[in-house]
């Protein structure tokens, strides 16, 4: 099974103290496995506003798991970050464990 660790590497503020844009990081283990994916996620002023000193870095994380939309040629679409940096992860560590080598006992090794 997969773990992930999300973490917040930076806040941008703007003179309000309002968050305007988060730079976080994810990383992704399995056994001996780690793969990671970095990003900025860049925010607008919602119904709530929160102090900058009383920011918790989960409240911070849950604005960037917030679906988002964006315009995909015509038609608008729903990103939503954390399921889209997670599927990526499991690819890279699916790459690694197709990459891993096996090195089994030989056939003649056990033999008289």
């Amino acid at each position: 099974m997969i773990s992930y660790t999300w973490s917040i590497d930076k806040l941008t503020v703007a003179e309000d103290n309002l968050v305007v844009k988060v730079d976080w990081r994810v990383t992704a283990t399995q056994d001996d496995l780690t793969a990671s994916a970095a990003g900025t996620r860049k925010l607008v002023r919602g119904d709530i506003f929160i102090p900058y000193e009383q920011l918790t870095e989960q409240q911070v994380l849950e604005w960037c798991f917030a679906p988002e939309t964006v315009m995909a040629d015509v038609e608008p679409t729903i990103k939503n970050l954390k399921d889209d940096a997670e599927a990526n992860l499991v690819n890279q560590i699916a790459y690694q464990l197709a990459q891993k080598a096996s090195e089994p006992v030989l056939p003649w090794a056990n033999q008289p």
